[in-house]
């Protein structure tokens, strides 16, 4: 029951995020609401972290690779995440997400962390041209500035970065434990964000802000940026990486169906066909991984 209820938080959490961003974006501007959310994480980890009674000390060479994880996490990843979400849609986002495991992947090989397997080459190739489908339709649905497809593009290089993050941070991760690197990234991340924040300070104002852009910052700052975390690595220590890994085709078919319904977004054509070729990409890259492993 317990691992039912994990699996279901975290299938949760993957669903909705683009869809509450997608409604607090528009109350709050991107760069504005990523520098709340992730300070505000970054509060609530630290505290944790005190009652736990940890340090932030590592190891000095281990340094320069936390500060670059936490420019990947924070600034960078949040920039193109929130910024892409206001652009384009939520059922975009999900889709695009989606490709995490196909970057992770080839970020390890070219890193030399794994081998790289012909059996994975198929299956890259149909997420490329499933993401052509949904460019292509975010480029014939785009208004005469092509607003949706340059949120595409910023959708495309958020999913780089946190994949980037995820690959680079693994053995992070392993030497110091989940809570003391994510405390130390969230810190950092938001300090790192200063500028971006002072920058946004003219567009920032909360004159307009109703209970969908609160309800959507507590959802995105406490559950997803601070609860995800810890109910996620606890799940890969009690749960099998085959069920975990199915959450990551369903997650973005129930983002699409709840975009539809909550945010009342049109899909095409294109869109369709270009999801079922991303998603199935993605399928067959969790399951050669399995069959590998």
């Amino acid at each position: 029951m317990k691992n039912v209820m994990l699996l279901v938080f975290i299938t949760l959490a993957a669903t909705f995020t683009p869809i509450f961003a997608k409604l607090t974006v528009a109350e709050i501007s991107p760069l504005s609401l990523g520098f709340f959310r992730f300070g505000f994480a970054a509060i609530l980890f630290y505290i944790t972290l005190k009652v736990r009674k940890l340090d932030l000390k590592f190891d000095k060479k281990d340094y320069p690779r936390l500060f670059l994880l936490a420019l990947l996490c924070i600034p960078l990843n949040q920039f193109f995440f929130l910024s892409g979400i206001k652009l384009s849609y939520a059922s975009h986002s999900g889709i695009i997400y989606s490709l995490n495991p196909v970057y992770a992947y080839i970020i390890a090989v070219i890193f030399r962390y794994e081998k790289f397997y012909y059996s994975k080459l198929f299956s890259i190739l149909l997420t490329v041209v499933g993401i052509f489908f949904i460019f292509y339709e975010g480029f014939i649905s785009s208004s005469a500035d092509g607003e949706v497809i340059k949120g595409d593009i910023l959708l495309l290089f958020a999913v780089l970065t946190f994949s980037m993050y995820l690959t680079l941070g693994k053995k992070t991760i392993e030497k110091y434990g989940a809570l003391k690197t994510s405390t130390f990234v969230f810190l950092v991340g938001s300090v790192l964000y200063i500028p971006l924040f002072i920058y946004d300070l003219p567009n920032l104002t909360l004159e307009h802000l109703t209970y969908k852009g609160i309800t959507g910052f507590i959802y995105l700052s406490v559950f997803v940026a601070y609860l995800a975390y810890f109910v996620w690595y606890y799940a890969l220590r009690s749960i099998a990486v085959s069920k975990l890994t199915t959450l990551s085709n369903i997650s973005p078919l129930l983002t699409v169906l709840f975009s539809i319904i909550f945010l009342g977004e049109h899909i095409s054509l294109f869109f369709i066909i270009g999801s079922v070729i991303t998603l199935l990409g993605v399928f067959i890259m969790h399951r050669v991984s399995i069959d590998i492993s």
